[in-house]
């Protein structure tokens, strides 16, 4: 039956389905569906068939469409019955081919007919040529045609779809347009009240153009208050530097009594050290010599008096300079006190010697009012 199309599953074709095919025409495929995906590939091409002359389709490509519609998922028997038809018809279908991880897909326009019609032909073979031309133009014009309308209808979504973009514009500018006009009017009334408020401002200004020439009064005798307190302040400095320099030179003569309080505290540890010498030996020669007489007991008494008495100068020493601090202490409150006073009663007592004293002088109001008694040989000592 090389005139039919055969078509061949895992299950073949029944007595019913080659009797039915004997009136039709293919195109000389022979096709098998695959039990799992459905889907319907070329198993065979008939040699001299529809298929075959076409020099397109290869062994294994998929049937997508048939006349551009989808057929995928369809079974084998609904798609035999769109493919057979009389013979001289044509048919379009289209494949997917896969090779390698490319997939591409493409249409076959394809003639119905076995191989003896097509050979029936060959003495008619220019007319059937043009024939063929004009089907298969014809062909490709309804595919051209199938295009411009799925183009047409995409330009009519995207012309539906720009309208509705433009209406909804629209409408957004109209709302804009109010919102724009009501910020003019909230604008406007706050123009009113900046107005108002700047007629305030200038009652206010004027107020405050009263008060800075007032203030710029207060300011200039403020001004002339400031000089004369800057020209008492500098006549304060100066009396105090003079007296700074007064009592540095106080301070001055009380460190160097100092320091002969505390020569004399050396020479006296010295001298103790010496006697405590000096005992060290005679209660040597004691232990050594058992013999000693009145004499030599009564010289270690005086020199035993001796240490006492250079004992208790040393701790005299220590308490003048213990006491040194608190009498600086005291200068230089009693120094502050009369500067105080001076200028609180506007004058003040200067003594000869070139400080605000009307009393005794420093040594003798460090010592509580009178001159330490001297040693023999110059030195001071407490008594």
């Amino acid at each position: 039956n090389q005139g039919s199309v055969p078509f061949s599953n895992t299950k073949g074709m029944s007595a019913s389905d080659l009797a039915s095919a004997n009136s039709l025409a293919g195109v000389g495929i022979f096709f098998q569906q695959d039990s799992e995906s459905n889907e319907v590939f070329v198993k065979t091409i008939v040699h001299g068939g529809s298929a075959e002359r076409s020099g397109v389709i290869r062994v294994n490509d998929v049937v997508v469409r048939v006349d551009h519609e989808s057929v995928e998922g369809q079974l084998l028997s609904s798609l035999r019955s769109r493919i057979l038809g009389p013979q001289g018809s044509s048919v379009t279908l289209g494949f997917r081919r896969k090779e390698g991880l490319e997939t591409t897909y493409y249409d076959v326009p394809l003639m119905r007919g076995s191989p003896e019609y097509f050979d029936s032909l060959k003495a008619n073979q220019p007319l059937q040529d043009e024939i063929e031309r004009l089907r298969r133009a014809n062909s490709q014009l309804e595919s051209q045609r199938a295009r411009d309308a799925a183009e047409l209808q995409r330009y009519r979504s995207h012309m539906e779809q720009q309208r509705e973009d433009f209406d909804r514009k629209y409408l957004a500018m109209d709302e804009a347009l109010a919102a724009k006009e009501l910020e003019i009017v909230r604008l406007s009334a706050e123009v009113n009240r900046m107005m108002a408020h700047r007629r305030e401002a200038e009652t206010i200004k004027g107020d405050l153009d009263q008060l800075k020439a007032t203030y710029q009064d207060d300011h200039r005798m403020m001004d002339e208050k400031e000089a004369l307190r800057s020209q008492y302040v500098d006549e304060l400095k100066r009396r105090h530097e003079d007296e700074k320099g007064r009592l540095e030179s106080a301070i001055k003569r009380y460190e160097i009594e100092s320091a002969g309080l505390r020569r004399e505290k050396v020479e006296g540890e010295l001298r103790e050290g010496r006697l405590a010498e000096e005992l060290k030996r005679r209660i040597d020669d004691e232990k050594n010599r058992k013999q000693h007489d009145a004499e030599t007991r009564a010289r270690f008494e005086a020199e035993r008096r001796r240490l006492h008495e250079a004992q208790r100068i040393n701790e005299t020493v220590g308490v003048l300079l213990r006491e040194m601090e608190p009498k600086i202490t005291n200068i230089e409150t009693d120094l502050f006190v009369r500067d105080k006073l001076s200028f609180t009663s506007g004058g003040a007592s200067v003594s000869q010697s070139g400080g605000y004293f009307s009393g005794a002088p420093i040594s003798k109001r460090l010592s509580g009012g009178s001159e330490p008694p001297r040693r023999d040989d110059g030195s001071f000592f407490m008594a």
